[in-house]
């Protein structure tokens, strides 16, 4: 469908697509319902909602892209439904969600920075919460200079509390060295020998970085920022959308039916310890606490 046929749609009949069109959305019609600002507060209401995480397929599939369209929509106002998302898509481990949400902070720039904040520097709130907060600072650092300073305050400050949990600390350092960020260069050499020592103390333990690589990362200079910049809306891009279609097919014929009552494949994945808490299943609630 092109342009016009999406313009001329009535606001419910255009956002009930959110929950029948499933992944086969078109870029055309989540455009239209970004710029209708009519939608704006049905959109923050799905992401926000803990029941639209649970719902099943195709219904699912509207958080999904309620999350893309707010964070395209962008504007100080999809801050907060945009956080909540994060806590909703961690919690029930949407990596459709979870894998583009620090490039989402990082088109939303300075507006998102207090609530980011409060997370990163808030235990309660579960490591893998805290890893995404962190992420999303740094992809506002990265995409509004301005902002850079505070950004990598924070991450730094995570990375050099040594009571601070390791799993965290090895997260935060690990963001640093994607950034090459010379003022941690010898912090991180130092941690790394550090974690290297208690691997091979105990050969279990999960090592978070590796003195041999940090080197050769700094040596050649080359940053990995791919995971911070990120484009969220290719998702809707004809061919990606082929793509799923034959990967569904593919796992039908496997046996692995994503159908009506099971979630999608996830669409990525972090490897991280499972066995490590990730907080509690509640969005934030007020305002963020600096």
């Amino acid at each position: 469908m092109d342009e016009t046929y999406y313009a001329e749609l009535a606001d419910d009949q255009l956002f009930e697509l959110l929950f029948t069109c499933e992944d086969r959305l078109e870029l055309a019609a989540a455009q239209e319902i970004a710029r209708r600002d009519s939608l704006s507060g049905y959109l923050a209401q799905v992401v926000m909602d803990k029941q639209s995480w649970l719902m099943e397929l195709p219904d699912w599939w509207a958080v999904v892209h309620g999350v893309y369209i707010l964070g395209y929509r962008g504007g100080e106002e999809a801050v907060v439904p945009l956080v909540a998302a994060l806590r909703w898509s961690d919690a029930f481990d949407s990596d459709w969600v979870t894998e583009l949400l620090p490039s989402i902070f990082g088109h939303l720039g300075a507006p998102a920075l207090p609530w980011l904040t409060a997370l990163a520097r808030d235990p309660a709130s579960g490591w893998s919460v805290r890893d995404l907060a962190l992420k999303g600072l740094a992809a506002i650092g990265l995409k509004h200079p301005e902002t850079k300073e505070h950004a990598f305050k924070i991450i730094g400050e995570r990375f050099m509390d040594e009571g601070e949990d390791r799993l965290l600390r090895q997260l935060a350092g690990q963001i640093l060295l994607d950034f090459l960020h010379q003022g941690y260069r010898m912090a991180l050499i130092k941690f790394a020998r550090e974690e290297w020592a208690f691997r091979e103390a105990d050969y279990l333990y999960p090592a978070g970085l590796d003195p041999e690589m940090v080197e050769h990362a700094f040596r050649q200079g080359e940053t990995q920022l791919w995971h911070y910049s990120d484009d969220w809306m290719r998702f809707y891009d004809p061919g990606e959308t082929q793509r799923r279609q034959k990967r569904w097919s593919r796992e039908r014929l496997a046996g692995s039916r994503p159908g009506s009552s099971v979630k999608p494949p996830a669409g990525g994945g972090r490897v991280l310890p499972l066995w490590r808490h990730k907080g509690p299943e509640t969005p934030p609630e007020g305002g963020p606490k600096v």
